[in-house]
Parts: structure tokens; sequence; C-alpha cells
């Protein structure tokens, strides 16, 4: 029955606009011409007929034709850290990224400070290296325990203070620094150390230090500063994070460069979670020195508690109200007021649930007297009243409530809870909750709730002033802590904070129906809408149970009177009906059957909806073709619901291919900006690739793109793709893997859309790209950029421009004179960073292009990785400051450029579906990536609309 709706809704939906279907040109297969690199993506390339040439205006560079890329690169290092490059020789220089060509100067002048200290150096001082191994304690065991090793490494510089003679290394687990050579130590020596590794056991461990000839040249960095080298020495930052950060591991909880002092009063989030605030140190490369960027972390971690009280607050229901709070070492088992009727038996599904919590996480016990650490594999699905195990003392079968009041004289008095089994798996040893106490400092891994989520925004947030204090007093301890050490190495760091000098972009214009409004503090007043588009053919769906009778006609008299103001004509709507979760998909088959035209739904969703319900009704979405657009109930109860109404609506007129507004900076032709760019066809691609938690590892990740297909950036195709899983390939998951065939498919929607038109000119902003991955991302999805366009038509080349932007960083600014700042306290939307603190040889810049609403605003950093176009920094940095404009759901600026935004969403939406697909993800049945990716996109017809907004 699906399939034949599905047929007839899908007949005469595939065209754009009234568009005629273009005879497609003769595909090639060859591969892209191999061009000699040049650095910057713009040497000599095939000349071409089409597209013609751009008309410049005469302030703006000339184009030069684009390059190609078709050699596979490889990242590889050196001893000492140096990157590797394959392919250069001094006949091939070899793949390089986009070097700065100048500073931006648009713009009025603002003072800001950072989270920047400025790191000097001696550049006479030379770093030799040690590798140091443990034998005598597992391995496993110091790969569990991190500190472990660090507390170990102590204690041999302790014990042999005379081998070292006043020499301070540091150390990060399996690397030794060093300002000089440790005379003792010529060639590999063992050292014999004696530590107390559990509280029972005393060990012998052999410390086995080898020297090696890697050298770390401090001189190298000043080479990069006084351009004589483009080859940045990775080497010397890896060094100089690692020596930053050794007194604050020891002191701190820690993992990445990310350090937690003692918690006072961390901020309960529920589920047996907290947060703890801590501090992100890294060092880095400024324009002219080195920099140590410093700013507050806040992350989950398990509560330190017995794990029948997680449980309790995992599954709330099972106890809230009468937690039993005796320490799991006072050895009072027998408590009668720990009565089992307090708790619930565990289902299945909430068994489950708590192995994939507490797999991997260590536990102490605390029965045998002493304190004895184990690490969770694995949860039993019976109770320990239920579940058996040998006793190898008298060879029978016990559960293992009867196997401790035997052996331990314990009465269990949770033994309908289920046990724990712990390392070493083969052993099966079991362990009842009541007995396990969860260690301190365990990060939580796995994906949190939106209410926890809620939560850490709520506590972490705050006002620039307060934040900057707050950095400003961790910097300084983490300096403090870490002086000693540094001046051995010749290093200080200033405890001040960087002044640098930045610039606020001139705000666009943005164009309504028949007038234009300006931009105040990133935001401006609606208007009449630029194209409004009819609506007709919709209905309303309520889900919000009868009993808060909402009363849908009111909400469609209020949906009227909104668009009758934004210029929207609402026709009377085909069907309006209560509905419950459990006939969704039956309810959605009888409207199409009694409405076959029924094109749009808006669906009211209960209060406080979990996402398996909004994930439902999205996957009908896409199985049906009917666009859909959620409210929640409380939502429309809500003080402003004429605002929210009108907010529904503009998503609602991009939904059906409308158009809100337009900055007309950029579709002015008569503006230098708009002549530059859209006086030619061009298209604007948004890339993103999102990933599961690292407790998901069996869910793949899934890459969306969505690329302009107007000059007012309103219509865009969209494709979504399920990459190949994270086990399988780990280190390429950030990379689009079947990017050609997604690029490919957009064209021929751009030519189709334009009447025969090709895009002259490709401007794509990535996501999420870390720095280490610039040259393999660069490599992969250029090449197959420039495939997709030969292979569309032969000698086909448009200029290319590749921008990756970043929100995972940990650079902020703060206004100098508050006056400047916006009412929020935040820098002013609009900007701009690229000098002093930005990379000494990569064409980046930071902007900041909305403005504060809640806490301290994180800018966006760009690095223009690859260029044909020539574009100035003013011109990128314009553009994408205006392309913040373009986003259709509210009437504000936004943190990154609206393609880049759209590719997010989509992301977010085929991890939706993806979650009310029921499939288990560790059986080898599961779908592979072709029948997923065919799953989320099976209707062609949502392909051309922003239905994921």
């Amino acid at each position: 029955r699906i399939q034949i709706l599905f047929e007839k809704m899908t007949i005469g939906r595939g065209r754009s606009r009234g568009s005629k279907p273009q005879s497609q040109s003769k595909n090639v297969s060859e591969p892209a011409p191999v061009g000699r690199s040049r650095g910057r993506g713009r040497g000599r390339g095939t000349k071409t007929s089409s597209p013609s040439p751009t008309r410049l205006p005469p302030d703006l560079p000339p184009q030069k034709p684009t390059n190609s890329i078709s050699a596979e690169v490889k990242l590889q290092y050196d001893p000492y850290g140096k990157l590797i490059n394959p392919h250069r020789t001094p006949k091939n220089p070899g793949l390089q990224l986009l070097q700065r060509k100048d500073y931006g100067s648009v713009g009025r002048p603002i003072r800001l400070y950072t989270n920047y200290y400025e790191m000097e150096f001696n550049s006479s001082i030379v770093v030799h290296h040690y590798d140091v191994k443990f034998e005598g304690i597992s391995e496993k065991m110091l790969r569990q325990d991190k500190k472990l090793g660090m507390c170990i490494f102590m204690q041999w510089c302790k014990d042999f203070e005379d081998v070292l003679q006043g020499i301070k290394p540091v150390f990060d687990g399996k690397n030794m620094y060093t300002h000089k050579p440790i005379a003792g130590i010529d060639k590999t020596r063992s050292f014999k150390i004696v530590y107390k590794v559990l509280e029972k056991r005393t060990d012998t461990i052999d410390v086995i230090v080898t020297p090696t000839e890697a050298r770390i040249n401090m001189n190298d960095i000043m080479a990069v500063y006084q351009k004589q080298t483009s080859d940045m020495p990775h080497n010397i930052l890896s060094f100089a994070n690692i020596a930053m950060g050794f007194m604050p591991t020891l002191a701190y909880t820690s993992f990445n460069r990310n350090f937690f002092p003692p918690q006072s009063r961390p901020a309960n989030i529920g589920g047996g979670v907290e947060l703890w605030s801590g501090s992100a140190v890294s060092v880095k490369t400024g324009q002219w020195k080195l920099m140590l960027n410093v700013d507050e972390k806040h992350t989950a971690f398990y509560k330190k508690q017995n794990l029948r009280d997680f449980i309790s607050e995992l599954f709330p229901n099972n106890n809230s109200h009468n937690r039993n709070t005796t320490s799991p070492n006072s050895r009072n088992y027998n408590n009668p007021s720990r009565s089992s009727s307090n708790y619930r038996t565990l289902n299945p599904g909430d068994t489950r649930k708590l192995a994939e919590h507490l797999r991997g996480l260590r536990v102490n016990t605390y029965h045998l007297g002493y304190r004895r650490p184990y690490r969770v594999v694995s949860v039993s699905k019976d109770s320990a009243r239920q579940h058996k195990i040998l006793d190898h003392q008298d060879n029978t079968h016990k559960t293992i409530e009867t196997y401790y009041r035997e052996k331990y004289q314990i009465n269990l008095q949770h033994a309908h809870l289920p046990c724990i089994q712990v390392e070493p798996k083969n052993k099966n040893i079991y362990i009842p909750v009541e007995l396990a106490e969860i260690q301190e400092g365990q990060r939580c891994i796995r994906a949190l709730t939106d209410d926890q989520i809620a939560k850490i925004i709520r506590s972490s947030a705050k006002k620039p002033d307060v934040k900057k204090r707050a950095i400003d007093d961790a910097a300084a301890d983490l300096i403090n802590k870490s002086t000693g050490i540094l001046q051995q190495f010749g290093l200080s760091i200033d405890s001040r904070a960087v002044q640098i000098k930045g610039r606020v972009l001139p705000t666009p214009r943005i164009a309504y129906h028949q007038n234009e409004v300006s931009v105040d503090n990133g935001q401006w007043q609606s208007r009449k809408l630029k194209e409004a588009k009819k609506l007709s053919n919709w209905g309303i769906i309520c889900m919000a149970p009868q009993s808060q009778s909402l009363k849908l006609r009111d909400f469609e008299m209020e949906l009227r009177k909104e668009a009758r103001s934004m210029g929207i004509t609402v026709e009377d709507p085909q069907v309006i009906r209560f509905m419950t979760e459990n006939h969704l998909e039956d309810g959605f088959s009888q409207i199409l059957i009694g409405n076959r035209n029924i094109s749009y739904l808006f669906v009211i969703l209960p209060p406080k909806t979990n996402n398996k319900l909004y994930s439902l009704v999205k996957e009908c979405e896409v199985m049906y073709g009917i666009t859909t657009q959620c409210i929640r109930y409380d939502t429309l109860q809500k003080k402003f619901r004429s605002r929210t109404v009108g907010n529904v609506l503009l998503k609602t007129n991009a939904k059906l291919g409308g158009l809100n507004w337009e900055v007309s900076n950029l579709t002015n032709v008569g503006s230098k900006l708009g002549s530059f760019v859209f006086s030619e066809p061009v298209m604007i691609i948004g890339a993103d690739v999102t990933h599961w938690s690292r407790s998901d590892v069996n869910k793949p990740s899934i890459a969306g793109v969505v690329g302009t297909l107007n000059r007012s950036c309103s219509v865009y195709a969209s494709r979504v793709s399920v990459q190949p899983f994270r086990k399988d390939r780990v280190k390429n998951m950030e990379i689009i893997m079947n990017f050609k065939d997604i690029v490919k498919g957009m064209l021929l929607k751009f030519r189709q859309f334009n009447r025969g038109l090709k895009p002259a000119k490709i401007l794509y902003y990535r996501d999420g790209v870390s720095q280490g991955q610039f040259i393999q991302t660069l490599q992969k999805e250029v090449a197959e950029m420039q495939a997709a366009c030969k292979e569309l038509e032969e000698g086909y080349q448009p200029k290319i421009t590749y921008i990756n932007a970043q929100k995972r960083h940990h650079t902020r600014f703060f206004c100098e004179n508050s006056k400047e700042a916006d009412r929020s306290g935040n820098i002013p939307p609009g900007t701009v960073v690229d000098t002093e603190i930005t990379d000494p040889i990569l064409f980046d810049f930071f902007l900041s292009s909305h403005a504060g609403i809640q806490g301290t605003n994180r800018p966006c950093h760009y690095t223009v990785l690859w260029d044909d176009n020539d574009f100035s920094p003013d011109f990128i940095q314009l553009l994408t400051y205006y392309l913040c404009h373009t986003y259709a759901r509210c009437t504000r600026s936004v943190s990154y450029p609206a393609p880049t935004y759209y590719a997010h969403l989509l992301c977010a939406r085929a991890r939706t579906m993806l979650s009310a697909m029921q499939i288990d993800w560790y059986s080898d049945k599961r779908p592979d990536n072709q029948t997923l990716t065919q799953r989320l996109s099976q209707n062609k017809h949502l392909e051309d609309t922003v239905y994921f907004i």
C-alpha cells in the first residue's frame, strides 16, 4: 500500500519551477588531467571556452585558471615530528595548503582582549628525546589509567636523582624530554623501582630508558617567523604542549590537554552524571610568536557513588524517593534499612541501557576489606538471585546471592538487581551492584539526553566579563604550576591576556517585497516576504492529548493572521484531526487516501516530546512525501505566541520554495561584491559530516551536502549519504567518500533549474575538518569536485574556492571598551580578526557574525584551503559574513554561513531518521551503507527543498 501511495504521490513532482528537462551531455569517465601544484591552487590548467570569463570590477584582482589535484596524498611524519610529503621533491613541490596573501582592511577598528597568553622561548635550546617503557606491569593497566604511568615515572625520578643530576624531565606516558643530555644514560638502561600499584600489592617495575637521535631545535620556529620556510615544526608544538601540561596532569584529572581541578560543587545534571568545570589548554602559533590558549572547559563526569544509587538516578522510578547512602566500605551489608522493595526489577531494555553506560567504567569494591579496582565489561541479563556461577571450591553451581552469603557472609539487600561482569572476561567474575562504587574522574562519553544538554548550557553559560575573569584566574594558576619546568627549557609565559586589533565589518541591507531594512546588532524587523508561496493542500494534525484542549481552529486563525501580515496566501485546510503515536503511520496513509493532493502538514506534538515520536513523524515525511512542520504544544502556549507562529511561517515559506528575503549586497549585480560573485552562474555548496557519540562505534557517520540553485541562495538541492562504519575506516570517516557522485548530481540539478546554465564558480564551505585533516580532505574532495565537472561535460572547469569552517575551538574575544560591546556584553556582530593570533602561514581568520543571546560568543574559525578565484581577504570575509544573513529560519544573522548550517541540519535530520529505524547496529545482518542511504533519500521530491530546516 505504501509503495502504491508513493508512486501516486511522486507523479508530476520531479521538475523544478516549470523548467523543461535538459538533454545531458555525453558523460566522460576519464580522470581529471593532472596539473602541477603551485601551492595556492592557481596553477596552469587546460584552456576551455566555457564558462565565459568574468567581468571584474577594476579594483579586484584578476582571476586565474583552475588547477587540478589527482595524486594520492598520505600523511607521514619523520622521527622529529615533521610532516613528510611523499610527493615533495626538488622537481615536484607537491600539494600544499593555500598561504596567506594579505590581510583584510575593510571595517571600523576595535580593540579586543583574547584568551591567548604570549610565550617566550630561547631559540638556542635543543631538546633531547628519550623513549621510556615500563616492564612488570601490564600495558592494559597503563592504557586504562594514564595517570598511573605518570606516577611511576615520578617515582623513578625520585629514586634516581643521582642519575638525573638536577635535570627535571617532562613525560607524556611514552616520551621523555630533557633540556640537555643525561650523562648517565648514553645508551639503553634499565632501572628497577618498587611501586605500590594496588592497595594490597607491591610490584617491582623495570623502567627502561632509551636515548634517541631525535632533537627539537627551538630555532626551527624562528625560521618560520622569519619567512625562511613554510614548513611548520609540529614537533615544537607537541613538545611545548607536553611541557605545559606535565605538572597539571599530575595535579588534576585530565584528558586531551583538558585539566579539571578537584570539584568543590559540581552541578548535578541527572542520570548519575555531574558537570565538572576545568580548562582547555593548548600551545599555538601566532603571527610572530608562540601563544598559550586557555579556555573554560565543561565536561560530564560520572558521579562517585554506589552502583545501586547510580541505577536509581538512571531510572528514577526505581527508588528516587528512598536512597540508602551507606558507604560501600563500611561492611554494613546486612543493614535492614536496605529494603529491596524500594527497587523494582530492571526489564531487559533497562538492563541494556545500564550495560551501555557501565561498559568500560572503572569501579572499586571494598567487601574484601580493602579497595580493589575493576573494569566493567558487561552486565548480567539475570539478577543476582537468578544468575549462577561455578564455585570452584566445591565444584557446584550457585547463584550470586548464595555465593556471596556463603563465602563473604554478606546478605544482599538488592539481589533482584543484575550484577556487573568485570575483567578479565574469561574468568567470569560477577559482582553485585550494591558492592561496587564508581571511581571518581571518569568522563561520560555516552550520548547525553536533551534535558542533560539543557542543564549543561544553563550551568556553563557566563557573561563575557565573568568568563574573562574565570579564564584569567585559571591561566594564572596553570602558568604558576608549570613555571619551574618551563624555565628549564627556556620557556616563559606572560600571565596577561593578549590585546589585539579587530575590525567590525559593514552590515548588509536586507531586501523584502517592496523595501529594504537595515541590520541592527545582528537582527532586523520582518516585512512582507520577498517571494511568498501560497499555502495550499495543507492540514493540521494534533498529537497532544485532547484533555489539553488546544482549539485547532484558533491555531488556524492565528496562522492566517500572521500569514496575511507576511504576504502569504493561505487556502482552507484539507484536514484537521487528532492522532495518536500508535496510529501515526496508518494516519498518514489514510490522509493520503482521502486527500491525494495533500503536501504540507502542521504536526502539533505533546509537551516534552521525546525524540522517538519526532523521529517517527520525520520518517513518515520521507516515506509519504508530505512535508511536515512540527510544533510542540507547550511552545504554542508561551507568551509570545504570535512571534512563534511567525517563525513557523518563515520555515514554511522556505520549505515551499519561497524566498523570505535576500541580502541586496550579494544579489545586486550593481554592487562590487554582487557583480564579482553573481555576474555569472555560481553555486555555493555547504557540507558537513556528523558522528555519533564515542560509545556508538557501530553506528555509521552521515554526510550531508547542500548546494544553492539560484542567486538569492534560497533554493537548494540536498544530498545525504551514509559513510563507512567508523570502526572500518576510523582515519577517513571525516572525508565524504562518494563526493564525486553527490557533486555531479547537484550540478545536473543546477543545470536543469537554470535552463542549461552551469556554474562558472563553485564556492565550497566545509564544516568540521580539523587542521590535521586539511591535506587529506583537500586532496580528496577538491579532486572529486573536479572529476565531477569533467564527467558532466568535457572541458568544463569551474573555478573552485574551498573554505573550511570550524566552531570547535577555544578562541574567545572580549571588548576592551565595554561601550563597544553589544547589549549582551559580547563583541559586536561582524567582528573579524586575521592578525596576531592567526596562523603565520595559512590563510585563516576568525569571524563572529551573530549577536550574543546567552553566555559568551564563540567566533567561527575559517581557513581558505584552495582558491582558483584568487579572492582577496576582504572579499572572502564580507562574502562569508553576508551569507550568515541568508538563514531562512529567523530574522537574525547566524554563527556561520547558511549553506554550512543547512548541511548540519540535513545531517541532524538523517540521524533522527536512523534513530527511528529499528536496526540492531551490533548485528552482522545490519543494512549496508548504500541501503541506508536509499532509505534516507527514497523521496526525490524532498531533495529539491529545504525540508530539513
